[in-house]
């Protein structure tokens, strides 16, 4: 991938159009369960965890991303475990958005089609995208956030008509508990997207731009928190916490009378975009890795064995829709607060200080 940069806003718009498949999935109902009314706020209150991952990945990676960074600090063979984990965690990862991806198509289609098609056709499609280059990729990132601001806007902008204030208020102190335990795995449902971190090694390096991650980390949330808040002013605490997918069945109810109706499965066809970013994005983090961790000849075969295994793994590992939705709903939250905010708080400060005093260091090659 020598040469194959990108700008620090398509690295932002890869983030964010990635997070928000899962966003859609997990976030209203896992904030409902813990915060109830207080879902939206509680979604607000992830910012400062996010801005502070955002600044604490930034600092371990420096220029180099985080990949040489880690090996560097850490030495050759505590750096590749811990590469190695972090591989194992993105596999994990890529496995469980393809099999909801093709849930989600699956159930939006009624009766039609099988899981396996849809498996395998987006195993084909993330097998292409992974096997190219990251300015490409990109590129079509931007268009894919475009594309689904604009639904999940045409959406919630037709439901704020009809939602209901006191649904989301009042709030108590005795909620400030809930809403903090809401927000921290809220924020690990946010999580997905610090393996977009692994991609800044390929970023340009631009100069005068520290207010860049805090906009667009401030206003990624924001919007997210809007977006609970509109859920909730429609369907009411009770009723959003009963379905699977209030997001989705939000926008069933959804139309303009004599232009469309019942744009669902618009909607959930559209944010396959969102997945295929996801699914992108963990692909060419672990060949970000994978450059540290295997010999050049057999990198170019990391995405074959990536998207094959998490084909095979959506298919037999993970034979049913209930343990998909305990790991999504309840494993990787945690997870992704251990290896997204937890080792980088621990080696981002320090990283930080020995490239200021020591400046080059060794690697894992």
């Amino acid at each position: 991938m020598r040469g194959d940069h990108i700008s620090r806003t398509q690295l932002m718009a890869l983030l964010w159009a990635g997070v928000m498949a899962p966003a859609a999935q997990l976030l209203p109902g896992l904030l409902l369960d813990r915060a109830g009314r207080g879902a939206w706020l509680a979604a607000a209150l992830t910012a400062p965890l996010v801005l502070a991952a955002g600044w604490l990945w930034g600092a371990l990676a420096g220029r180099e991303g985080p990949a040489r960074a880690i090996c560097r600090l850490l030495g050759r063979w505590p750096g590749r475990a811990l590469l190695l984990i972090y591989m194992v965690w993105g596999q994990v990862l890529l496995t469980l958005r393809l099999r909801a991806c093709a849930q989600r198509l699956l159930a939006s289609g009624e009766r039609d089609g099988a899981l396996w098609f849809f498996v395998l056709t987006l195993a084909a499609l993330l097998l292409w995208v992974g096997r190219g280059k990251l300015a490409a990729f990109a590129r079509a990132g931007q268009l894919f956030l475009a594309a689904l601001l604009a639904a999940a806007g045409v959406v919630l902008g037709l439901s704020l008509l009809q939602a209901r204030p006191e649904r989301l208020l009042p709030l108590w102190w005795d909620d400030a508990g809930p809403l903090a335990l809401a927000a921290l795995e809220g924020t690990g449902v946010l999580g997905w997207g610090f393996f977009a971190a692994f991609l800044l090694g390929r970023v340009w390096p631009e100069e005068g731009k520290g207010w860049h991650w805090l906009a667009w980390g401030l206003g990624g949330v924001l919007l997210l928190a809007a977006a609970q808040g509109v859920i909730l002013g429609n369907l009411g605490p009770a009723l959003a916490g009963r379905l699977d997918d209030p997001f989705f069945a939000l926008a069933k109810s959804v139309g303009v009378e004599g232009a469309f109706q019942r744009v669902e499965g618009i909607i959930s066809a559209l944010w396959t975009f969102a997945d295929l970013t996801m699914g992108g994005v963990l692909i060419f983090a672990l060949r970000a890795m994978g450059e540290e961790l295997l010999p050049p000849k057999t990198r170019r075969w990391l995405p074959w064995g990536a998207v094959l295994l998490a084909a095979a793994g959506s298919l037999t590992l993970l034979a049913g829709a209930a343990r998909v939705e305990e790991w999504s709903g309840r494993w990787v939250p945690l997870g992704n607060l251990i290896l997204g905010l937890g080792v980088p708080a621990l080696l981002g400060p320090l990283a930080k200080r020995r490239r200021r005093a020591k400046g080059e260091g060794i690697s894992c090659g």
